[in-house]
């Protein structure tokens, strides 16, 4: 080799040389990064603090009961008087659960509320003072005897106006006429729409005796609970209506239903409802009824969107009652009371001592605890993933860093060839030129 050519090769692993150690230190510092990382996890994972499953004993404590024949009752607190008093010793606040007879209001959520059309007759025979009918334009004009006139007007173009078709539908319905191939029929029939938007009708067969004839849309069906108007109540209803409108004396049921001086309950006979759900009966009224529904119901659309129904019932609710009295409690030779006289009542009552433990409480703590124990053991295993995957990426770099090291040693080999060479190259030129 020459010495030209020595000298590239030796510049050019002494730049390898320099990269590879470059390189080396780049791998040292990411291996320092990932120990960080390591520690920090460490560190975490000596901070967390492992959840301590409850125990019953913390949820239980002694109570005192007694019985009055009638109720269990518990002494819940009891405080010692400051000053002395020969008939009673503490105050105690005592406590017994009760089914009480309760009038409640639900709401239910969409509900579903639905209308049908009943038809009502008005006889016009004995008001009617004349009656005009022009075939000609179309026109029936009723003056009654009071003055006031009514134009009908023969019925066209019906399938452009859904008010009147579904108000026409239901009088041909009521009065049995027949449809020509599903069509309505008009034929004779005249009408006209009042101030309040009310189709009324007209039959022109019936001119001698008049009838008017209009469609009063009525609650019908809540879902598929049929509603049935209350007209009259059995005792056990009228018992039920009581106890609602006594505890719901804010709600629509005041607008049909109250009490007469003797507290005996009245009723007109409508504008209250009932239907069953699930297997019970619920009341609930006009008003309610239709402020629930959004739009006015017809033949060619379900009913959608409506506002949450309130509907009521009375039933038996177990009630917590609360009472405090002064009492006299006697204590045994261990401290524990073994008898009680309150200041409204005669008889000495014997207590019972029994350890009774708050299960819901204590249920609630448990699952308390399952909640921070799932959160700790997924904790750990984050810390046991990302801990795996920086040894895996130690190891990797470890892995190049002993290749580096290899890669330096060859090279010092090498470079010390590639110097020998050169020594001898000028140890050959000079020897030669001395000559």
């Amino acid at each position: 080799m020459g010495m030209a050519a020595s000298q590239a090769r030796y510049l050019a692993l002494t730049a390898r040389k320099t990269n590879t150690e470059w390189e080396g230190q780049q791998i040292n510092q990411a291996r320092t990064a990932l120990a960080n990382q390591s520690a920090n996890l460490f560190n975490r994972l000596l901070g967390l603090e492992v959840p301590n499953a409850p125990k019953t004993t913390d949820y239980t404590e002694l109570q005192y009961s007694y019985t009055d024949g009638e109720n269990e009752s518990v002494l819940s607190d009891w405080q010692q008087l400051s000053s002395a008093d020969p008939d009673y010793n503490y105050i105690v606040n005592h406590y017994y659960y009760a089914n009480i007879y309760t009038g409640s209001k639900k709401l239910l959520e969409n509900p579903q509320v639905q209308t049908k059309g009943e038809v009502q007759e008005v006889d016009l025979k004995d008001e009617i003072q004349e009656i005009s009918l022009n075939k000609a334009d179309g026109t029936c004009v009723i003056t009654l005897k009071d003055g006031s006139q009514y134009t009908y007007n023969s019925l066209k173009n019906v399938e452009t106006d859904t008010k009147l078709e579904n108000a026409l539908r239901d009088f041909e319905t009521a009065k049995g006429m027949a449809q020509a191939d599903g069509v309505l029929t008009t034929d004779g029939v005249y009408g006209y729409q009042d101030s309040n938007g009310t189709w009324h009708f007209f039959l022109e067969d019936e001119i001698a005796e008049p009838k008017d004839y209009s469609t009063v849309y009525v609650p019908s069906y809540v879902g598929n609970s049929k509603l049935t108007e209350l007209t009259e109540f059995t005792k056990d209803q009228a018992a039920e209506l009581a106890q609602i409108l006594k505890d719901c004396s804010d709600s629509s049921m005041k607008d049909y239903l109250s009490f007469d001086n003797d507290g005996n309950l009245v009723y007109e006979g409508k504008g209250i409802y009932t239907f069953d759900m699930q297997g019970k009966t619920y009341f609930t009224t006009e008003k309610d009824l239709y402020n629930s529904m959004q739009t006015q119901y017809n033949y060619d659309k379900p009913i959608d969107i409506q506002e949450k129904l309130a509907y009521y019932n009375a039933s038996y609710v177990k009630t917590k009652i609360e009472e405090t009295n002064h009492a006299l409690l006697e204590t045994d030779s261990n401290g524990r009371f073994t008898s009680v006289k309150f200041d409204d009542d005669s008889v000495v009552y014997s207590l019972n001592v029994e350890s009774v433990t708050d299960e819901d409480a204590y249920q609630d703590a448990m699952n308390e605890y399952n909640y921070k124990i799932q959160q700790y053991e997924k904790t750990i295993a984050d810390i046991n993933a990302k801990t795996s995957i920086i040894q895996q990426e130690d190891r990797t770099l470890e892995l190049r860093l002993k290749q580096l090291d290899t890669e330096q040693n060859a090279l010092a080999t090498e470079m010390d060839a590639v110097k020998k060479v050169i020594k001898d190259n000028v140890e050959k030129t000079f020897k030669t030129f001395s000559d």
